[in-house]
């Protein structure tokens, strides 16, 4: 049997151990959170610059065209309700055309006949 000393010696270097592995743990959580810290700084600086250039003018798409949806929709004629449907997909079918003949003129592409329309 080991004498009481020892015991009292082996817990209290086990306790100081852990709050000396507590205390690392906590310093380095610390500066970690600190460098986030300066990072977002940075970054809010970084965009602050960007959005303070007078004279830039930024370009923005034109908003697509609402169709009936919803309780409109529901409660309005059919036949117009169908007609506008297919007027609005219509649309978008020949807005995503020009926006991939675009695309692919831009990047040097060979074009589809169908896209082109020579046909």
């Amino acid at each position: 049997m080991l004498p009481w000393w020892f015991w009292v010696l082996l817990w209290t270097v086990l306790v100081l151990a852990t709050v000396l592995a507590a205390v690392i743990a906590g310093f380095r959580l610390f500066k970690r959170g600190m460098a986030v810290v300066e990072g977002l700084g940075d970054a809010a600086d970084h965009i602050s610059a960007g959005l303070s250039q007078e004279g830039s003018v930024v370009e923005y798409a034109a908003n697509p065209r609402r169709y009936p949806h919803g309780t409109d929709a529901t409660h309005g004629d059919p036949e117009m309700i169908k007609a506008l449907r297919d007027q609005g997909r219509a649309e978008r079918i020949e807005a995503r055309r020009v926006r991939r003949v675009a695309r692919r003129a831009q990047r040097g592409q060979a074009q589809n006949m169908r896209d082109l329309r020579l046909f």
